[in-house]
């Protein structure tokens, strides 16, 4: 007897139930521009996550992407674009008001990027195309979220660290600053210094948001496009960089305020390995921004006399500069190399000391595999890492202005033969690692609820649709301190007539 066809709607239902990226699969533009290597890694790492849910990604980036990074379900757009230059890092700690005016040209010259004939293009052949979101790499870029409103779709952004101040008005987290120290306070302020910190904070805020709205509103005009403030409160997610329980400060978030601290390690792919012997190791790295290659002769020597103290270990130094064989003859135990795989080292267990620059993908991983620090910030929020860090007895930190030989070594002794240093990053690091859901599995939920609920208005806090006034009740005070100041006014009146 003829068997009868088998429906087609059981087919899709095999394959709904057994196959499910198969069927939920969305098309995800992801826009990573005016960033550091190090910031990249971190969006690259929700991507990869992505990726393995079944999602296919369009990626816009600045920087080339490595072969591992482009697979079967990426299309890459790479717009060819020299970017702003940091601030000089042996500026860092001085010259404020200099600082300050780099940051802000800084931010002028991230329009340049949206006059390239390559940023064009990227917008009209694309713009027919159906995007179920927009995954924004968040570095002070207010301007692109324009994009979300070209390709009609929902935005959820990435930032590489605890939420900013930036972050926190965008997203209209409250921002308890009495208590909660903020990312770029290096001396980790709370009480009325912290307050008066934060009035600054909010000056700058206010300053530079004025000038991403200018350069919104020459690149997304109204009325074609909505208002820079009505795309603000628009954003419908925030994936942080961060791990509150175990990094700190606990502050009040909001539901669609999300920690995915540690995501870059769940993803991290490793290039190459080296052979690892069975001696004790001190890792030192000033990060992808700093170069060897023009440092002074003096400051080579410090380092090289400093390290001349401990042959005991095996040194392995990320250096690009001159001479570096004449380094290794030297001093043997000295492992000089341009690149070494940092988290293979931290968690071989052979690792005593990590010297860092204190960024914030470095001390992650110091953390995560329990490894006391040194650090040396040189710009950016380094200090303020560095400074929670040492509060937290996970290391030292030493300023990199007039660095010396004996300052070095004492602080790199003091790390190796206390124990304090090392239990408590390690307790740090159980907590680190303690967590009911992987940062990618929950990156990834987040993600795909903001385009299952069409930009999941439920989680925005209404707080963000109400004006300053409104939202600080200044009404309300007035009425009410205005009211006691009339009722005083009225009773001394009246005692005096009676």
């Amino acid at each position: 007897m003829k068997q009868p066809p088998v429906s087609w709607a059981l087919v899709w239902l095999f394959f709904s139930v057994f196959y499910p990226n198969s069927v939920k699969s969305h098309h995800i533009l992801g826009l990573f521009v005016n960033m550091h290597r190090s910031q990249l890694l971190v969006h690259l790492a929700v991507c990869q996550a992505l990726l393995q849910k079944g999602h296919q990604l369009t990626l816009v980036t600045t920087l080339p992407l490595e072969n591992h990074e482009i697979e079967k379900n990426v299309t890459h757009i790479l717009i060819t674009w020299k970017q702003p230059k940091d601030e000089d890092p042996q500026g860092s700690q001085s010259d404020f008001f200099g600082r300050l005016q780099r940051m802000f040209q800084r931010l002028e010259k991230s329009e340049e990027l949206l006059h390239l004939p390559e940023w064009k293009s990227f917008l009209n052949r694309f713009s027919s195309r159906k995007f179920d979101l927009l995954l924004l790499g968040y570095h002070f870029n207010d301007h692109l979220l324009g994009v979300a409103t070209h390709f009609d779709c929902p935005v959820a952004i990435i930032t590489t660290q605890q939420p900013t101040g930036f972050v926190n008005n965008l997203m209209g987290n409250p921002e308890e600053r009495w208590y909660v120290s903020q990312p770029y306070d290096s001396h980790q302020r709370s009480g009325l210094g912290a307050w008066v910190f934060g009035v600054w904070e909010k000056i700058f805020e206010e300053l530079a948001r004025r000038v991403l709205q200018k350069i919104y509103s020459s690149h997304f005009p109204e009325p074609h496009y909505p208002s820079f403030q009505t795309m603000r409160k628009s954003v419908a997610l925030a994936l942080n960089n961060h791990h509150a329980i175990s990094e700190g400060p606990i502050a009040p978030v909001l539901p669609n305020m999300v920690d995915i601290g540690g995501i870059v390690l769940e993803q991290r792919i490793s290039k190459e390995t080296v052979a690892i012997g069975s001696r004790p190791i001190i890792l030192f790295s000033l990060g992808t921004r700093f170069t060897w290659k023009n440092t002074p002769e003096h400051i080579l020597d410090t380092f090289e006399r400093a390290f001349a103290e401990f042959s005991e270990y095996d040194i392995y130094w990320t250096y690009d500069g001159p001479n570096a064989e004449n380094i290794t003859m030297k001093y043997p135990f000295l492992r000089v190399s341009k690149w070494w795989p940092q988290c293979q080292l931290l968690g071989s267990g052979n690792v005593r000391l990590f010297i860092t620059h204190g960024g914030k993908g470095s001390l992650s991983e110091a953390l995560y595999y329990g490894v006391p620090m040194l650090g040396l910030p040189l710009l950016g929020d380094q200090r303020a890492n560095l400074q929670k860090m040492q509060a937290r007895k996970w290391g030292l930190t030493l300023s990199t202005h007039n660095l010396t030989q004996f300052a070095l070594s004492k602080a790199m002794s003091t790390i190796l033969t206390n124990s304090d240093y090392k239990e408590a990053i390690a307790t740090a690091s159980q907590l680190y690692r303690d967590r009911p859901q992987k940062s990618s599995d929950l990156a990834t939920y987040w993600i795909e609820y903001i385009i299952r609920h069409n930009g999941a208005h439920n989680l925005q806090n209404p707080a963000r649709h109400l004006s300053f006034n409104e939202y600080y009740s200044l009404d309300i005070y007035l009425l009410v301190y205005g009211g006691l100041v009339l009722i005083i006014f009225i009773v001394r009146k009246l005692n005096r007539l009676l």
